[in-house]
């Protein structure tokens, strides 16, 4: 698929969330999606410290922002997993969100319009940080993880290409259970 299409394919799925968007159980999501990143053969070179995932809100997702920081996981490898929230208002000010909390990943409060989140893809890649979504089109079109919500059970969506860029590399016994998207 070419990426104008996959472009069009995402703004068309964001701008329909909102009432009709897809119900997302936070608590088995996150969790999910979070618990796949200690798979990275690259994720103990990744840092140390604590595991800062840095959540983008805009002004139409805040509450998305408190349900995934009440999702929470304790730690990945002896890592404290750290929630910190901030408001979408430019490339410059992600960066020096990154920047300021050391953040190891961002995440994608649903809902969020396209431009957000080809701009968050961008500043994740800069960075070599993990970027995740809670919406099985964003990882299609871009995010390297994200999960997908089906019959009350978050399903692991991996974008092999995007997480190349980012400098992930999933182990064989993850990449057999997710979906993976190798366009």
């Amino acid at each position: 698929m070419d990426v104008r299409r996959l472009w069009g394919a995402l703004l068309l799925s964001t701008l329909a969330f909102g009432a009709d968007a897809p119900e997302i159980d936070f608590k088995t999501a996150v969790p999910a999606v979070l618990r796949v990143l200690p798979y990275d053969t690259n994720f103990e070179a990744r840092g140390a410290g604590p595991f800062v995932v840095l959540v983008i809100t805009d002004a139409a997702t805040v509450q998305a922002a408190a349900a995934i920081k009440d999702a929470a996981v304790p730690e990945l490898k002896k890592r404290q997993v750290k929630f910190v929230t901030t408001t979408y208002s430019g490339e410059v000010a992600l960066q020096t969100a990154i920047d300021s909390t050391r953040a190891s990943a961002v995440i994608a409060t649903p809902g969020l319009g396209a431009p957000i989140l080809k701009a968050m893809w961008e500043v994740a890649q800069d960075n070599q940080i993990y970027a995740l979504a809670l919406d099985e089109p964003t990882v299609e079109a871009m995010f390297p993880l994200g999960v997908k919500m089906e019959d009350g059970k978050a399903k692991i969506i991996i974008n092999e290409k995007s997480s190349k860029a980012v400098g992930a590399r999933f182990e064989t016994v993850v990449l057999k259970l997710a979906r993976v998207i190798r366009e």
